[in-house]
């Protein structure tokens, strides 16, 4: 999916992002996307300037550890005999806790039992609960999430997490801003914070300080959902003057990857309508509880503007809790290797006319990072991790991500011929 002209969105919407936007077909995508696997973090030594030395093609550079990523999308890769380095996720754990002196945790919980009696959420255990049930449950959960960017105001959506004030909602809806607010379903306005964001899943937790304790949303196992299930989205399409919209479809397909920005990511897809301000919002089955964090429609074609209707999809919130305890207890993902390059692919036209090897071009190099001190510079072509080739974005990301923090990675390069 390419991402549209920023121009083309209305500033009171929600700021259009790959997750939101119409998808293309590859022939008019952008030639060239940034892409990385999180910031490094600070670190405690002075950078100093590598030496500028010619390198033949297939070079393996030198030895250089990694850090563990931080908050923000924006490394890549590594040169020569790369060690790993990082901290280990932490918080695990799947029992919520709301007490004030420790962080909360997402507990998921498993669908009703048939002969289970839960008559205090009109559950039938066959056939779920009615629509009408399901929407006076989940929406005191589910609020408007305002964001101010030095571009303008948009908004999106956002789930309730404990009563304490935590609440998830997309990376994308708060992505760059300079203050943010939250829009309870009734109606109450609350300031926020940014507690931690993540890029690559498009995932963001956010806090206020609420007067008395909020409704947090029940969370269900994403992993026990089946094609052809009923299942309904709540949020504000359109803005915050449509906030607390329920809409209802079915579960469409699960496990379906989506390349977004040359990123996959395994998807929950569903017909329940998902429009521009859904973002961050709550995809719920039929027992009333959250399985999804709503994060994307495909909504065009690559010959026209017509729209597709009937394809929503969602972050699902089994694969979603790890992500979100570690940026509630961290503000980051820990335990991700991060390399210090921003890459691209190398469009087929331009490889050709300069005689360029197959693989991804180096951007940047984040000052400070092992990379940096290894002496990768921009404009190099990275060929080869370890014994795999690297032809394109997939190949670099699906090797990187086998790795874990504190190995090893020889890494081959192509510089000035």
């Amino acid at each position: 999916p390419a991402q549209a002209p920023q121009s083309e969105q209305p500033q009171a919407e929600e700021p259009r992002t790959p997750f939101q936007t119409p998808v293309q077909h590859p022939e008019f995508r952008q030639a060239q996307q940034q892409t990385g696997f999180g910031e490094v973090p600070p670190m405690s030594q002075k950078p100093h300037t590598p030496k500028n030395k010619k390198h033949s093609r297939g070079l393996a550079l030198g030895l250089c550890g990694v850090a563990a990523a931080c908050l923000l999308f924006a490394g890549g890769a590594v040169v020569g005999n790369m060690a790993f380095g990082g901290n280990a996720n932490s918080n695990s754990g799947t029992t919520a806790s709301d007490s004030s002196d420790s962080a909360p945790t997402l507990q998921i919980n498993s669908k009703p039992e048939s002969d289970s009696s839960n008559s205090s959420d009109n559950y039938d255990t066959a056939d779920g609960m009615a629509g009408e049930d399901i929407y006076k449950k989940v929406n005191p959960s589910v609020v408007s999430v305002i964001s101010t960017t030095a571009e303008g105001t948009g908004s999106g959506s956002g789930v309730i997490m404990s009563k304490d004030g935590y609440i998830i909602t997309n990376n994308h809806v708060v992505d760059g801003a300079q203050s943010v607010s939250v829009q309870l379903s009734d109606g109450t306005s609350l300031d926020a914070e940014i507690i931690g964001t993540d890029e690559q899943t498009d995932l963001a937790v956010i806090k206020v300080t609420p007067t008395s304790d909020l409704t947090a949303a029940e969370f269900g196992d994403s992993d026990e959902l089946e094609p052809g299930e009923y299942a309904y989205a709540i949020g504000s399409p359109g803005g915050v003057q449509f906030a607390n919209t329920i809409t209802g479809g079915r579960i469409s397909a699960i496990n379906r990857d989506l390349t977004v920005n040359d990123r996959v990511m395994t998807l929950i897809q569903t017909d329940a309508s998902i429009n521009n301000g859904n973002s961050g919002g709550a995809l719920i089955n039929k027992y009333g509880q959250v399985v999804g964090i709503t994060s994307a429609k495909l909504s065009g074609n690559a010959f026209g503007s017509a729209t597709v209707e009937g394809m929503g999809f969602a972050i699902p919130i089994s694969e979603a809790k790890t992500i979100l305890d570690d940026l509630i207890v961290n503000g980051y993902v820990s335990g991700r290797v991060s390399l210090g390059l921003t890459v691209s692919e190398i469009p087929e036209t331009y490889r050709r006319f300069w005689g360029l090897p197959s693989g991804v071009v180096i951007e940047s190099v984040t000052a400070g990072s092992n990379a940096y001190y290894a002496g990768l510079h921009a404009g190099d072509v990275i060929c080869q991790l370890g014994d795999s080739a690297v032809t394109n974005l997939n190949d670099y990301r699906s090797i990187l991500s086998a790795c874990h923090v504190g190995e090893e990675l020889r890494v081959y390069i192509y510089r000035d011929g």
